[in-house]
């Protein structure tokens, strides 16, 4: 099974619950190949979904296939996990159903277990600003990417690594106790074996955000994070932060910010990367604290919503958002 052929499926996948009927007749033709069926249901076995199937049934793709093995039906758990793995896709009504399914269910992640024969050369993965990015890589490890983000990657026998040159990324790491996985970041290095995390690059920090297993974060120091521990670094110094909310997995994989007391530039920060448009603001509102719900999707409609509510001005210069007091 080809690496080309896994980032189909993982496509697919992805896409399942947004195909038109042109691309539901290609996804047919395409599971009709063996080994593009193998792939897809490797991937779809990583999501844990009934959702994906019941969306194949809904297209009609299993209706004359009877080769096509239906999904099994998942725990409680899995299936809370598989839905937060395909949220990014899913419209705010979708998200808002799992919201509030939430308090009822604990999120669990079950990274797949595979050998230390899976090798690839360098390669670099980037999500465009405004659009989000997933890929399978070849040991089963899964990359979650914030619009506006790059890395590269590359397996080895005896290493996996990744290179975490700009944004955001959610890391589903398959378990390999022969193969450490290690995240360089700038001054900020970071070894796993198999867990879920989040790692954030900025200018000015690192913030990796633990939500399942163990984590060692090094810069001067070094550190053992668990969840729901967080650390931020800055100028190669670690602080270790304790957050019951970080039990489930990060708003922005759904398209969302979720903001309590949280610093107008931090929110700015997060909004950039879905905007072609430079967000600016008057120095004096950098540290001004707002809470609420905001869409990464549509970031000026968000920055005038910010507006509206703490009584400030959005206007448009060429290519630059201004946010100002009125």
């Amino acid at each position: 099974m080809n690496e080309q052929t896994l980032e189909q499926a993982a496509d697919w996948v992805d896409r399942i619950n947004d195909l038109n009927e042109d691309e539901s007749k290609e996804l047919s033709l395409w599971l009709k190949e063996p080994e593009n069926k193998a792939a897809f249901d490797r991937v779809s076995k990583i999501f844990g979904d009934p959702s994906i199937n019941k969306a194949l049934h809904n297209l009609h793709i299993y209706d004359n296939d009877t080769s096509i093995t239906p999904l099994q039906k998942k725990t409680n758990k899995q299936k809370n996990f598989s839905i937060l793995a395909i949220a990014a896709s899913f419209s705010a009504i979708a998200f808002m159903a799992y919201w509030f399914s939430l308090p009822q269910q604990e999120a669990s992640i079950k990274p797949i277990i595979v050998s230390n024969d899976s090798f690839e050369p360098v390669k670099t993965i980037n999500a465009p600003i405004g659009e989000r990015v997933s890929k399978l890589l070849a040991d089963g490890t899964y990359l979650h990417l914030n619009a506006g983000s790059e890395l590269t990657a590359k397996l080895q026998s005896n290493v996996r690594k990744v290179v975490l040159n700009k944004g955001q990324v959610f890391f589903d790491v398959a378990k390999d106790k022969k193969r450490p996985f290690i995240i360089d970041s700038g001054e900020t290095n970071i070894t796993v074996l198999g867990t879920s995390f989040d790692v954030q690059h900025n200018e000015n920090k690192v913030v990796v955000t633990v939500y399942e297993g163990k984590v060692k974060v090094s810069a001067k120091d070094t550190v053992t994070l668990i969840p729901p521990q967080k650390a931020v670094v800055v100028d190669g110094r670690i602080t270790v932060f304790t957050d019951k909310s970080l039990e489930q997995l990060p708003l922005w994989r759904t398209g969302w910010i979720e903001a309590e007391k949280e610093t107008l530039d931090s929110i700015v920060e997060q909004l950039q990367r879905y905007s072609n448009d430079k967000i600016k603001l008057e120095n004096e509102l950098s540290n001004t604290v707002i809470s609420g719900r905001f869409n990464l999707e549509t970031p000026k409609q968000s920055l005038m919503l910010i507006a509206d509510a703490y009584n400030l001005k959005l206007e448009k210069r060429q290519n630059i958002l201004l946010l100002s007091r009125i």
